[in-house]
């Protein structure tokens, strides 16, 4: 399934509370313009998703979240952003949140 996404803008430090998975396929987010994102991704641990880790995209660059890696929702820095969305369509649940007990401070 591709969609297409307009996304605000966020300002660092950003507190972190979600972060979410899909058990059932990859997700990728293609930026359709030059602006950076944030990316946040999480290992798997014995109690759910780890202390998340956080990097900016190169100007243009897409990524491709792989089935069941914990990450953040969409965040574009600095600048309204288009982006192409390719994600798995079909039947069952492809959404798991887990909302961490604190929140983590993203700078």
């Amino acid at each position: 399934m591709i969609s297409l996404m307009r996304a605000e803008p966020r300002a660092l430090p950003l507190e972190l509370k979600m972060v979410e998975r899909h058990p059932l396929g990859s997700q990728a987010f293609i930026p359709l313009g030059d602006h950076r994102f944030l990316v946040v991704v999480a290992e798997e641990t014995e109690n759910g998703p780890g202390e998340p880790l956080a990097f900016r995209t190169g100007p243009g660059q897409g990524v491709n979240i792989a089935r069941n890696v914990w990450h953040g929702v969409l965040t574009p820095l600095d600048h309204l952003s288009d982006f192409a969305v390719v994600d798995r369509g079909g039947d069952g649940v492809n959404l798991e949140e887990h909302y961490y007990g604190e929140a983590f401070l993203i700078r």
